[in-house]
């Protein structure tokens, strides 16, 4: 990660308006900025580490004034504490720590976070309510240029990990209905779709999962030999509702047998001469709704 980050920086990835990280600095010495050779005020991890945990005390309901006066060791009591008492506090709280081994690059701090909050919460909602809100989080560190490659690979390589290791553990099933899952070729955030994966196989369903960035062709043919009865399509990245109906119009020309899933797109002006063709899903209730 870029050691120098500018208030605007902490602002983005905090929550907290540069106006008053300013006013805390002034009135209650909260944070010390660092400068550059020429005089430019900067931030480093440790600034930004410590203002997230600030903020979870603030949730808590205790004021500026008394957090500033509290000690490095006393706010980490104070962090415990919330953890002990409030879930909600608790997941802003994880997903601060999780940021932190992202930036440092620490699979120890990470995996135990980790197996902390799926032993007393599950799976399931360890994905939804923590790791998925993570990603988002790292997916905003890197539009402010403020996240290196090695750290998001880092923390994206983990959580695939962890979900190849759940999906190896559900039996093998043969079913009547039979989903395939891929993304399109140039796609390749594949964590939601490995998601759905696990979700599909834990529902008793034969899954055929082919991963990221798999040509059409080679979709195509795959399901025809597998006799696939539902296609789950994904887009990660924006693409125009043009594009996204041209490749939708080879699918059902050439799948007429299979039911076409697909999430994650902006076709709302077209939407309705597929109708019959294909399902949109927007949310995983809608697929957890299909299986």
């Amino acid at each position: 990660m870029n050691k120098e980050l500018s208030i605007k920086d902490l602002e983005n990835l905090t929550g907290i308006k540069a106006h008053t990280i300013r006013i805390w600095e002034k009135r209650y010495n909260i944070l010390d900025p660092k400068r550059t050779d020429t005089n430019i005020r900067y931030y480093d991890t440790q600034d930004l580490v410590k203002l997230l945990n600030i903020t979870s005390i603030l949730d808590s309901g205790m004021r500026i004034s008394k957090v500033s006066t509290l000690t490095k060791d006393e706010i980490n009591q104070q962090i415990l504490e919330i953890k002990s008492e409030n879930i909600d506090g608790a997941k802003k709280i994880i997903i601060n720590e999780l940021i932190g081994a992202t930036l440092q690059c620490d699979a120890i701090s990470f995996e135990s976070t980790f197996i902390s909050y799926r032993s007393q919460y599950g799976f399931e909602a360890t994905i939804e309510d923590i790791l998925y809100p993570l990603l988002i989080r790292i997916g905003l560190m890197w539009t402010v240029s403020k996240l290196n490659p090695s750290q998001e690979h880092f923390t994206s390589q983990l959580i695939k990990q962890k979900l190849f290791s759940a999906i190896n553990e559900l039996p093998l099933v043969a079913s009547k209905r039979k989903f395939l899952l891929y993304l399109p070729e140039k796609e390749d955030h594949e964590i939601g779709l490995l998601y759905a994966y696990y979700l599909i196989k834990k529902s008793g369903y034969q899954t055929i999962y082919l991963g990221p960035s798999v040509p059409l062709v080679d979709v195509i043919e795959c399901a025809k030999n597998s006799e696939a009865t539902e296609i789950l399509c994904a887009f990660t990245i924006p693409h125009s509702e043009d594009r996204i109906a041209k490749y939708l119009d080879k699918i059902v020309s050439k799948l007429s047998f299979t039911n076409v899933l697909l999430h994650n797109v902006n076709l709302q002006n077209k939407r309705d001469a597929y109708a019959g063709k294909v399902v949109f899903l927007n949310s995983l209730e809608d697929l957890r709704n299909l299986l």
